[in-house]
């Protein structure tokens, strides 16, 4: 799956979690599908699931 960059991050969660339901659900009309992938990643994103993009060499952020 390649997820197009100039998305935001936002969107990229949501295109990610729609992918990821097709390969688990492969049943699933794209109706359900896409809802299925709006529901998980609104419930990620209001948890505070982000991407976090750390330059090379960089120390990694420290995870709680």
């Amino acid at each position: 799956i390649e997820i197009d960059p100039r998305l935001g991050a936002k969107r990229q969660l949501e295109v990610l979690c729609h992918e990821q339901v097709h390969l688990t659900f492969p049943q699933l009309n794209e109706a359900d599908v896409d809802r299925a992938g709006k529901d998980l990643s609104r419930l990620l994103w209001s948890q505070g699931y982000r991407l976090v993009i750390v330059a090379p060499n960089a120390k990694p952020p420290r995870i709680s």
